[in-house]
């Protein structure tokens, strides 16, 4: 990939429109429901393998035969009625979810541009204050403390 693929910025509009289409996203569903942890892996969950077995129940053999709803899991109108709202997000969740990929992939792009460009710069200023450039060695200093710790560290001494 080359270096400074992007080299631009939103404009003030453009993240004003992000912000105002977001808030949009989250007014249209003011039922949302925020699940726990916990939740999200102890809930049944519906998945691709258990679609069917769910549809068939509820477009077909609930309505057809009322007496088997014992009514301890609600109505067969109920089901219908969450299943439709199943299907109705399926479409955006996905397009949200590109627009989510797109979106990262972008923010690290540019992240690693800016990092690359850090580097580069502080590897110069590297070389220059081995070569006694002034102002270089007050760069060096206060930039390599963020490194510090990181990389292969020394044994530790043993008494």
């Amino acid at each position: 990939m080359p270096f400074n693929q992007l080299n631009i910025t939103l404009t003030p509009a453009q993240v004003a429109a992000i912000g105002s289409a977001i808030d949009a996203l989250i007014a249209n569903i003011p039922f949302a429901v925020n699940l726990t942890k916990t939740e999200r892996t102890s809930l049944p969950n519906i998945a691709d393998e258990r679609l069917p077995f769910v549809e068939k129940v509820i477009d077909n053999y609930a309505p057809l035969n009322p007496a088997l709803v014992s009514g301890f899991a609600g109505t067969s109108t109920e089901a219908a009625t969450d299943l439709t709202l199943y299907r109705q997000l399926e479409l955006p969740i996905g397009r949200l979810a590109g627009i989510i990929e797109i979106y990262k992939d972008t923010q690290q792009v540019a992240g690693s541009e800016a990092y690359t460009f850090s580097r580069e710069f502080y590897d110069t200023a590297q070389r220059a204050a081995q070569n006694n450039v002034p102002g270089t060695d007050a760069i060096v200093d206060d930039l390599g403390q963020l490194f510090e710790g990181q990389g292969p560290q020394p044994p530790p001494l043993t008494p």
